[in-house]
């Protein structure tokens, strides 16, 4: 079958379906009005955010291999029943620990099996732009709160909170699970026609490797660290953008609704951006510009006034944190090989599960401790960026070692 036209309908689909599983960005146009309905407090209810971020990651590895036996359309498919039943009952929660089971451990669940089902089929399809492809199917999930946030933000202002989430749990439903139809299985080593593979497009060292052999790889630890400590920051400013921009810059929550959104907006681009310059300039070398932007961007918040600085940097932070997630499965697939890439990819996203948890959490803590202020927390945010440019420099010396051995070993046997 000729795919290489195929191939970017199907892309088209799958970033669609992303848009979907972008729900949990939307988070926090939903934290105040459930505090307000049930009077809990920000460290309970953000937990619910930090439980959907963390709990997406889990099933990720089990996807991958699962693929090997079901198709990626029955993968999504199921996603999607997970997803969107899990947000149409929490139309029905009257407990945090109802909100923490459906809302966020369901929800995660069905995010993670959409993201990981069609991620690393898709990436397959396009081994000549690894990079623009997944930043492409992360863009579509990074958006989600581009279109999710306003749009419930005016129907919880209608209707209420709740009823807001049957809306948007029947609508996930037929969007995913409807559009997983249209999503084909991608060959083993599919090759666009005109397209000549490179050494490299297998793995950097030339050697595809699997999960067992991948963990045995320090390489691998080290790009978990990149990622983990990459992430924190987005994920902590994501989670709390709208009370950040309510309590801090006074804004009022129609505005902060509008301002997650263009943070949704900024998380997209740079998605996209951030994955087209990986493929031209290289991605560990892109990843070091995210954390000098990423930390300078933090230091703006603690030190500079104004409302227009303090968005600014905002929206710099969403933008390379969106740059972080774009590069996950193509790193993994540049040093690892994209054979094993979905399982491969499930367990190095594990690293951004890691961050999930503790960034959000972590800013909830600080903020309570010290009174609703956030410095504490973007400082160590700082510090995580400074050590995963260690990481980032020790890696790109690694493998410019390994990428070395293979042609050092081609000009001995010459």
């Amino acid at each position: 079958m000729n795919y290489n036209s195929k191939r970017w309908g199907m892309l088209i689909v799958g970033i669609i379906i992303n848009i979907c599983a972008g729900f949990g960005y939307a988070w926090s146009v939903f934290q105040n009005p459930l505090m307000q309905q049930f009077g809990w407090n920000a460290i309970q209810t953000s937990l619910a955010y930090t439980l959907v971020m963390g709990v997406s990651a889990l099933p990720m590895a089990l996807v991958g291999m699962a693929q090997a036996y079901v198709s990626p359309r029955v993968l999504i498919f199921t996603g999607g029943l997970l997803l969107g039943g899990s947000v149409f009952l929490t139309a029905s929660i009257q407990s945090l620990t109802q909100l923490y089971l459906i809302y966020g451990i369901g929800i995660g669940l069905g995010v993670g099996i959409v993201y990981s089902g069609s991620l690393s089929n898709m990436v397959r399809f396009f081994p000549d732009k690894r990079g623009l492809c997944s930043g492409a199917m992360a863009a579509g999930m990074g958006s989600g709160a581009v279109i999710i946030a306003p749009l419930a933000a005016a129907l919880i202002s209608e209707y209420g909170v709740m009823p807001t989430f049957k809306i948007l749990g029947i609508a996930f439903i037929a969007i995913i699970c409807g559009l997983s139809l249209f999503i084909e299985t991608a060959p083993h080593n599919f090759n666009p026609k005109g397209w000549t593979p490179k050494r490299t497009t297998s793995s950097i060292s030339g050697i595809e490797k699997n999960w067992k052999a991948m963990l045995k790889d320090p390489i691998f630890y080290l790009i978990a660290g990149i990622f983990m400590t990459g992430a924190t920051s987005g994920v902590m400013i994501l989670g709390h953008a709208s009370p950040m921009f309510q309590e801090i810059m006074k804004f009022t929550s129609q505005k902060a609704a509008a301002m997650v959104g263009v943070l949704a907006l900024c998380n997209t681009l740079g998605r996209v951006i951030w994955g087209f310059t990986s493929d031209r300039i290289g991605r560990l070398k892109t990843i070091y510009f995210l954390y000098v932007i990423t930390a300078l961007s933090l230091f703006g918040l603690i030190y500079f006034s104004g409302q227009s600085l303090f968005v600014v940097m905002v929206m710099l932070i969403g933008t390379c944190y969106g740059g972080f997630m774009s590069m996950i499965a193509s790193l993994t697939a540049d040093a690892f090989g994209s054979k094993n890439l979905p399982v491969n990819f499930g367990i190095m996203f594990l690293a951004y599960g890691f961050a999930a948890f503790t960034g959000p959490r972590m800013a909830a803590v600080v903020k309570i401790m010290n009174q609703g202020d956030y410095s504490l927390a973007f400082i160590i945010a700082i510090l995580m960026c400074l050590a995963g440019m260690l990481l980032n420099w020790i890696t790109m010396k690694k493998l410019s070692k390994e990428q070395s051995e293979p042609q050092a070993l081609v000009h001995s046997m010459t």
